[in-house]
């Protein structure tokens, strides 16, 4: 765990270092947050929905930072009577902008989660998630981009089975969209 720590926290130092010196001065422009997030869903025998908000800060032409909420249900109709769960929690991220639309991205989530065992009963856990990846912005127009990220998650070994994740890749679209 101690070499995670490191790897994000070498992670951030390198990103604050590459932010040009004016962003010492910064104010809390209004032109400058941004907010969107994604939803996801899916139909079958397991019914699934997320729904993920954010809001962030760009503090500069390469650097942002923000967070976002985290809401997840699944209804298994698998098993008699269906089974329902639901997950919860928020996440802080970071992003620089290395080169055009490309991003690299850093990210903390903190996520509550219910655990669905073979005798049909469920258990809640805590899971706390570094994520480090890349991704891409695209404007589709002077207030509205579409991002796609790849991330993968440094802690998913260390999780008490079963985790929150079947993978330690995460996949995701989104909008934003500023203020």
């Amino acid at each position: 765990m101690k070499a995670i720590w490191s790897v994000i926290a070498g992670f951030l130092a390198a990103t604050c270092a590459m932010a040009p010196a004016q962003a010492q001065s910064v104010t809390l422009s209004s032109e400058r947050w941004f907010y969107g997030g994604g939803i996801g869903v899916g139909f079958g025998d397991v019914t699934y929905l997320q729904v993920q908000p954010l809001i962030g800060y760009q503090v500069n032409d390469r650097l942002s930072v923000g967070g976002s909420l985290i809401y997840r249900y699944a209804d298994d109709s698998r098993y008699s009577p269906s089974v329902k769960t639901s997950d919860y929690g928020a996440s802080l991220f970071t992003r620089y902008t290395v080169v055009g639309p490309f991003f690299l991205q850093a990210e903390y989530e903190y996520l509550n989660y219910e655990v669905l065992f073979s005798d049909r009963s469920t258990d809640r856990k805590n899971a706390n998630s570094f994520f480090a990846g890349g991704g891409v912005s695209q404007p589709l127009n002077a207030h509205v981009s579409l991002f796609a990220t790849v991330l993968y998650n440094l802690t998913y070994s260390s999780y008490d089975e079963p985790g929150p994740y079947s993978s330690p890749w995460v996949f995701r679209i989104g909008v934003s969209a500023g203020f």
